[in-house]
Protein backbone atom coordinates (compact mmCIF):
# COMPACT_ATOMS: atom_id res chain seq x y z
CA UNK A 1 0.00 0.00 0.00
CA UNK A 2 1.53 3.49 -1.01
CA UNK A 3 2.05 5.92 2.10
CA UNK A 4 -0.31 8.24 -0.08
CA UNK A 5 -2.73 6.33 -0.73
CA UNK A 6 -3.73 6.37 3.04
CA UNK A 7 -3.80 10.17 3.74
CA UNK A 8 -7.17 11.50 4.83
CA UNK A 9 -9.53 13.23 2.05
CA UNK A 10 -10.45 16.39 1.66
CA UNK A 11 -8.56 17.55 4.74
CA UNK A 12 -6.07 20.70 2.87
CA UNK A 13 -7.78 23.64 3.22
CA UNK A 14 -5.99 24.48 0.05
CA UNK A 15 -3.30 23.81 -2.90
CA UNK A 16 0.25 25.73 -2.96
CA UNK A 17 -1.06 28.79 -4.84
CA UNK A 18 -4.41 28.82 -3.69
CA UNK A 19 -5.96 32.22 -1.81
CA UNK A 20 -9.22 33.34 -0.67
CA UNK A 21 -10.62 36.57 1.33
CA UNK A 22 -13.98 34.86 1.79
CA UNK A 23 -16.01 34.18 4.48
CA UNK A 24 -15.63 30.62 3.91
CA UNK A 25 -12.63 29.21 2.41
CA UNK A 26 -12.84 26.73 -0.26
CA UNK A 27 -10.24 23.72 -1.81
CA UNK A 28 -8.47 24.28 -4.92
CA UNK A 29 -7.76 21.39 -6.28
CA UNK A 30 -6.60 19.31 -2.49
CA UNK A 31 -8.03 16.09 -2.39
CA UNK A 32 -5.37 13.80 -1.12
CA UNK A 33 -1.76 15.38 -0.18
CA UNK A 34 -0.60 13.62 -3.42
CA UNK A 35 -2.81 16.37 -5.34
CA UNK A 36 -2.20 19.46 -3.02
CA UNK A 37 0.20 20.93 -6.17
CA UNK A 38 -2.30 22.30 -8.16
CA UNK A 39 -1.79 25.73 -8.29
CA UNK A 40 -5.10 27.88 -9.33
CA UNK A 41 -4.81 31.42 -9.45
CA UNK A 42 -8.90 31.06 -8.80
CA UNK A 43 -9.36 32.93 -5.99
CA UNK A 44 -12.79 32.31 -4.72
CA UNK A 45 -14.66 35.57 -4.74
CA UNK A 46 -11.74 38.08 -5.04
CA UNK A 47 -12.92 40.53 -7.48
CA UNK A 48 -9.08 42.24 -7.37
CA UNK A 49 -5.64 41.12 -6.67
CA UNK A 50 -4.75 42.02 -2.70
CA UNK A 51 -1.57 41.66 -1.63
CA UNK A 52 -2.46 38.08 0.02
CA UNK A 53 -3.18 36.74 -3.55
CA UNK A 54 0.21 38.61 -4.46
CA UNK A 55 2.29 36.66 -1.91
CA UNK A 56 0.16 33.25 -2.87
CA UNK A 57 1.75 33.70 -6.45
CA UNK A 58 5.12 33.40 -5.14
CA UNK A 59 5.17 31.86 -1.92
CA UNK A 60 5.64 28.02 -1.12
CA UNK A 61 5.31 26.56 2.14
CA UNK A 62 8.23 24.44 1.33
CA UNK A 63 11.08 27.63 0.85
CA UNK A 64 11.05 27.98 4.85
CA UNK A 65 11.61 23.95 5.57
CA UNK A 66 15.07 22.28 6.48
CA UNK A 67 14.75 18.66 5.01
CA UNK A 68 17.89 17.93 7.26
CA UNK A 69 16.23 19.04 10.56
CA UNK A 70 13.14 17.70 10.08
CA UNK A 71 14.73 14.15 9.42
CA UNK A 72 17.14 14.30 12.40
CA UNK A 73 13.55 15.07 14.37
CA UNK A 74 12.50 12.34 12.59
CA UNK A 75 14.84 10.07 12.85
CA UNK A 76 14.66 9.26 9.24
CA UNK A 77 15.83 10.97 5.86
CA UNK A 78 13.13 13.12 3.86
CA UNK A 79 13.94 15.09 0.98
CA UNK A 80 11.70 18.38 -0.24
CA UNK A 81 9.66 18.06 -3.34
CA UNK A 82 8.37 21.85 -4.68
CA UNK A 83 6.88 20.29 -7.59
CA UNK A 84 6.99 22.37 -10.78
CA UNK A 85 6.26 26.07 -11.90
CA UNK A 86 3.27 24.64 -13.60
CA UNK A 87 2.40 22.19 -11.23
CA UNK A 88 4.01 23.71 -7.46
CA UNK A 89 3.78 21.31 -4.38
CA UNK A 90 4.92 21.14 -0.74
CA UNK A 91 6.05 17.65 0.09
CA UNK A 92 8.60 15.96 2.55
CA UNK A 93 8.97 12.29 1.17
CA UNK A 94 11.10 9.58 2.49
CA UNK A 95 14.07 8.25 1.56
CA UNK A 96 12.82 5.03 1.87
CA UNK A 97 9.83 3.03 0.03
CA UNK A 98 6.66 3.44 2.77
CA UNK A 99 8.64 5.83 5.03
CA UNK A 100 6.71 8.68 6.68
CA UNK A 101 5.56 11.32 4.54
CA UNK A 102 4.41 14.91 5.25
CA UNK A 103 2.69 17.22 2.78
CA UNK A 104 1.96 20.89 3.31
CA UNK A 105 -0.99 23.25 1.52
CA UNK A 106 -1.69 26.85 2.77
CA UNK A 107 -4.58 29.42 1.87
CA UNK A 108 -4.98 33.27 2.85
CA UNK A 109 -8.10 33.78 4.65
CA UNK A 110 -9.33 36.42 7.19
CA UNK A 111 -11.31 35.02 9.07
CA UNK A 112 -9.31 32.82 11.23
CA UNK A 113 -8.23 29.47 11.77
CA UNK A 114 -11.49 28.87 14.30
CA UNK A 115 -13.60 30.30 11.44
CA UNK A 116 -12.01 27.99 8.65
CA UNK A 117 -11.84 25.31 11.03
CA UNK A 118 -15.95 25.46 11.27
CA UNK A 119 -16.21 25.52 7.52
CA UNK A 120 -14.66 21.85 7.44
CA UNK A 121 -17.42 19.55 6.67
CA UNK A 122 -15.05 16.50 6.26
CA UNK A 123 -12.51 17.07 9.50
CA UNK A 124 -10.06 14.82 10.11
CA UNK A 125 -10.28 12.33 13.02
CA UNK A 126 -8.39 11.80 16.14
CA UNK A 127 -7.40 14.03 19.12
CA UNK A 128 -7.38 17.28 18.88
CA UNK A 129 -4.85 19.62 20.82
CA UNK A 130 -4.20 23.42 20.31
CA UNK A 131 -0.22 23.58 20.38
CA UNK A 132 1.78 26.83 21.03
CA UNK A 133 3.89 27.23 18.05
CA UNK A 134 6.18 30.31 18.25
CA UNK A 135 5.04 33.03 15.84
CA UNK A 136 1.46 31.76 15.04
CA UNK A 137 -1.54 32.97 15.95
CA UNK A 138 -3.17 29.89 16.07
CA UNK A 139 -2.58 25.92 15.71
CA UNK A 140 -4.68 22.95 15.94
CA UNK A 141 -3.28 19.73 15.69
CA UNK A 142 -4.96 16.37 14.99
CA UNK A 143 -3.68 13.12 15.57
CA UNK A 144 -4.59 9.73 14.95
CA UNK A 145 -2.53 6.34 16.26
CA UNK A 146 -4.31 3.02 14.93
CA UNK A 147 -2.37 -0.32 13.97
CA UNK A 148 -2.36 0.40 10.57
CA UNK A 149 -0.74 3.88 10.93
CA UNK A 150 0.08 7.57 12.25
CA UNK A 151 -1.91 10.00 10.59
CA UNK A 152 -1.28 13.87 11.95
CA UNK A 153 -3.44 16.74 10.33
CA UNK A 154 -2.35 20.67 11.83
CA UNK A 155 -3.54 23.48 10.97
CA UNK A 156 -1.17 27.02 11.68
CA UNK A 157 -2.55 30.39 11.59
CA UNK A 158 -0.02 33.23 10.76
CA UNK A 159 -2.26 36.78 10.14
CA UNK A 160 -4.91 35.76 7.06
CA UNK A 161 -2.41 32.90 6.38
CA UNK A 162 -3.51 28.96 7.03
CA UNK A 163 -1.25 26.57 6.31
CA UNK A 164 -2.06 22.94 6.40
CA UNK A 165 0.43 19.85 7.31
CA UNK A 166 -0.91 16.28 6.66
CA UNK A 167 1.68 13.29 7.71
CA UNK A 168 1.41 9.84 7.71
CA UNK A 169 3.61 6.95 8.84
CA UNK A 170 3.10 3.36 8.27
CA UNK A 171 3.48 0.84 10.65
CA UNK A 172 5.88 -0.49 12.56
CA UNK A 173 5.66 3.72 13.24
CA UNK A 174 8.29 5.89 15.78
CA UNK A 175 4.77 7.82 17.08
CA UNK A 176 7.56 9.98 19.07
CA UNK A 177 9.63 10.35 16.23
CA UNK A 178 6.24 11.62 13.88
CA UNK A 179 5.49 14.31 17.30
CA UNK A 180 9.04 15.31 16.92
CA UNK A 181 9.07 16.21 13.30
CA UNK A 182 5.55 17.37 13.63
CA UNK A 183 6.45 20.15 15.99
CA UNK A 184 9.70 21.38 14.03
CA UNK A 185 7.60 21.34 10.91
CA UNK A 186 5.16 23.74 12.31
CA UNK A 187 7.85 25.89 13.87
CA UNK A 188 9.61 26.27 10.66
CA UNK A 189 6.55 26.75 8.60
CA UNK A 190 5.66 29.60 10.84
CA UNK A 191 8.92 30.96 11.13
CA UNK A 192 8.82 31.35 6.87
CA UNK A 193 5.25 32.76 6.82
CA UNK A 194 5.20 35.82 5.04
CA UNK A 195 3.46 38.63 6.37
CA UNK A 196 0.05 39.01 5.54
Amino acid sequence: MSVLSVLPLAVLLAGCGGSSNDASPTATGATTGATSGAASGAASGAASPSASATAAATFNPCDSLSAAKISQALGEKLTISKGTAATPRCALLPAKKNGPTFVMSYLFFDGGLDAAWKTLTDKPAGTVTEPEVPGADAAKLVVQRKKSGYVVSAFLQNGSLIQSLNGVALPPYDAKGMARATTEILAQLSAGAPAS
